[in-house]
């Protein structure tokens, strides 16, 4: 997995460096603002895969920037930046939601692990694009002319994959959640290896990177880092799970 530029604003100098470590130690690449204000120069002169908000940032502040943001995107940088804030009303075991009715994109367990941020920001990249007004959100999960030319545009033949895509990822989501009850990390990562198999042959890229994220996290028998992982593979193969439902419903009409 690619490494990950995060802009990390925080005016609380030890909660910036404990933040700047835990990200850095995940290989992510992390720069370090004080306040919204620095956060915006700094975003028209680098280009970062997400910005994330500390506890310190105010509120009250958060919709101006997040607008000056989305402005920015628009007029200059050309590609969406995600925006995340540190909330103590998350969960830890949860790790991250996405935001509702909120100028953010999401908002992150106070003592959330790197690779809850990691599937955060690849899940959000699945499904944002400005490339053109017409792209289709849905093509970020399921790649459908890239599984069409793979099954030389046979209906029969796709139908018959998706249906027992979708029975198997059932069972194996159940697998894989008894292995981490059970902390059978080797069966666990075996399981997340054979999933992320199909999700490749499934061009479901979004899905198949948290399966990758649960299958390297299982290998270092990292629970904090499974739970978190196994929450997002499971988002993203529900947001699979309705898009290749309604391509396989499409594919049987014609």
């Amino acid at each position: 997995m690619s490494t990950l530029r995060v802009l990390l604003v925080d005016a609380d100098c030890q909660e910036s460096a404990r933040l700047s470590t835990l990200l850095s130690g995940a290989d992510q690449t992390v720069l370090a603002a004080g306040d919204l204000n620095e956060a915006a120069e700094a975003l028209q002169l680098e280009r970062f895969d997400a910005v994330l908000l500390g506890a310190s940032v105010p509120s009250a502040a958060v919709p101006e920037f997040a607008a000056n943001v989305r402005h920015l995107e628009q007029k200059q940088l050309g590609y969406r930046v995600p925006l995340f804030s540190i909330s103590a009303s998350i969960p830890e075991e949860q790790g991250w939601s996405p935001a509702q009715e909120s100028p953010l994109d999401g908002y992150l367990a106070e003592q959330f692990n790197s690779d809850t941020l990691t599937s955060a920001i690849r899940m959000l990249e699945s499904s944002i694009s400005l490339h053109s007004n017409d792209a289709d959100p849905s093509s970020r999960i399921f790649l459908p002319n890239e599984f069409r030319e793979q099954c030389g545009d046979d209906p029969e033949l796709m139908a018959e994959i998706i249906d027992l895509f979708l029975v198997e990822q059932d069972k194996e989501l159940r697998n894989m959640k008894d292995a981490l009850a059970g902390e059978d990390y080797e069966q666990l990562s075996y399981t997340a290896h054979t999933l992320k198999g199909s999700l490749g042959s499934l061009h479901a890229a979004e899905s198949r990177r948290c399966a990758e994220s649960l299958e390297k996290a299982a290998k270092g028998k990292d629970n904090p880092g499974c739970r978190d992982a196994l929450v997002a593979l499971e988002r993203a193969l529900a947001a699979l799970k309705l898009v290749i439902q309604t391509f396989r419903t499409q594919i049987s009409a014609h």
